[in-house]
């Protein structure tokens, strides 16, 4: 009988290997993941630009129930949106197979005065998900310094001897392929660059440098802030606009996809910015956060409109001039932004500040958006709003009724925790080329970010305070 069975197998083997290795299945336990390398007769190859590390790569990722040659066609798609055939496997590396692919269909593109060129991609599923921005790039020095995958990067020359040339379709600009609104919308930022262009070279430069007051950086200045004015609950309130901001905003953004106006006209870009336009993120940002600034200001006895009003404004022409945004996405920031800072002021928010199952109800709220939404900034709020109950939970018998501010010590102390922190997650984006593994230093990271905002800084301080 086992001679028998061992015959069958090796006659069932000898009948259908060559099936197998035909259809690629993905039985050989190395290759973990596949990619495609598309290439046009320039010798360029098409590169994406990651969210999580800024670096760049060829399309490609993990192989899961598909072939290899599957994995690779599907990745490329939702990467970049386009089609590609799968002619030969060209290379194994490590734990991943690289297929030379061909585009079904013409690469649209914009030429840069670098040799580089633009793709347009924003219609891509994972387009500001996963993906920042898709470029054809020669396998050159920058390319190589910034590599998620530098050996892949190295073998590119080699490679292209081998590999099927895709038609590119040249573009003077990709406006062609929006619609008429965002064409005629687009027009009001390049009258604005023309007006602003006609003035003193320092009024752009100040205008493109007022973004950063509409920056998530903000967030190093100001946590330590309303911890050293206002104690915990008033660090809760900032973060609860933050949180609310990004939230509403990315989702908002994800789901309209709106092209920014230089992905429509190039020439229109003065600044780098990924992802989709509809509606300002720094503009909300600015709108609400400067707009609590204002509110403690004034409750402290210096009611001035200007604190709200100037930096938001700024933060909101800013954008416009430097062709990132249109007008009608700032508009729509401010509203967004001017909202959650109101909501955030009504007796039931307020009274809830500190509450661990205000806080638990929101992290839990979010996660459907974490698993559905494949954009890692909504992860991010889950697993902080979720730890940040853990920690009010935690405190709840060591803080007084009315939390009192943690004074210059607060400010320092809360800055010092945030900064580690920050570094940390900073090092592992640095050090790794894993998606995953960065994901999940981040999540780690606003995990202790919580912890530390909601539970440690606040009792150190309670005990230097007392």
């Amino acid at each position: 009988m086992r001679n028998f069975l061992l015959c069958l197998w090796l006659l069932l083997t000898a009948i259908f290997s060559p099936l197998i290795s035909a259809a690629e299945t993905p039985s050989d336990a190395n290759i973990k993941g596949a990619a495609c390398l598309v290439s046009d007769s320039e010798g360029r190859v098409l590169i994406t630009r990651d969210i999580l590390n800024n670096s760049l790569s060829i399309p490609g990722g993990y192989i899961d129930s598909n072939t290899p040659s599957d994995a690779a066609v599907r990745e490329t798609l939702e990467e970049t949106g386009i089609k590609v055939l799968p002619i030969r496997e060209l290379v194994r590396m490590d734990n991943a197979v690289l297929y030379d692919c061909r585009a079904t269909h013409p690469i649209p593109v914009h030429e840069n005065a670098d040799g580089t060129a633009m793709v347009a991609a924003w219609q891509a599923e994972h387009f500001g998900r996963e993906v920042r921005s898709v470029m054809m790039r020669k396998p050159d020095a920058f390319l190589l310094e910034h590599a998620r995958f530098p050996d892949q990067v190295k073998l590119f020359p080699s490679l292209l001897k081998e590999s099927s040339a895709s038609d590119i379709q040249n573009y003077a600009d990709f406006s062609a392929l929006s619609t008429p609104f965002n064409q005629w919308n687009a027009q009001w930022n390049r009258k604005f660059q023309e007006v602003i262009h006609t003035l003193p070279s320092a009024v752009g430069a100040f205008l493109g440098a007022a973004s950063e007051l509409g920056n998530g950086a903000l967030f190093f200045i100001l946590v330590p802030f309303a911890m050293a004015t206002g104690g915990l609950k008033r660090t809760a309130q900032l973060l609860l606009v933050t949180i609310g901001v990004t939230l509403v905003v990315t989702f908002i953004k994800l789901n309209l996809a709106v092209p920014r106006p230089f992905y429509l006209y190039p020439d229109l870009q003065l600044s780098q910015a990924s992802g989709f336009s509809f509606p300002s993120g720094h503009t909300a940002t600015a709108f609400a956060v400067w707009g609590l600034v204002f509110l403690w200001f004034k409750k402290a006895g210096y009611s001035n409109l200007a604190i709200w009003w100037v930096p938001s404004l700024l933060v909101a022409m800013s954008r416009v001039y430097l062709g990132v945004h249109y007008v009608t996405d700032v508009l729509a920031g401010a509203v967004i932004g001017t909202l959650i800072v109101a909501l955030s002021q009504t007796s039931a928010f307020k009274a809830r500040l500190l509450s661990p199952l205000f806080w638990l109800v929101i992290g839990v709220a979010t996660l459907p958006l974490a698993a559905t939404q494949v954009q890692p900034v909504f992860l991010y709020c889950a697993m902080f709003a979720l730890s940040l109950a853990v920690a009010l939970f935690a405190m709840r018998n060591a803080l007084p009724d009315r939390p009192a501010p943690f004074g210059k010590r607060g400010f320092f102390v809360t800055l010092a925790g945030m900064m580690v922190i920050a570094a940390g997650m900073g090092g592992v984006a640095i050090w790794s080329n894993s998606s995953i593994e960065i994901l999940v230093a981040n999540s780690v990271g606003f995990i202790l970010l919580a912890l530390w905002l909601g539970g440690v800084a606040p009792k150190i301080l309670s005990r230097k305070t007392h």
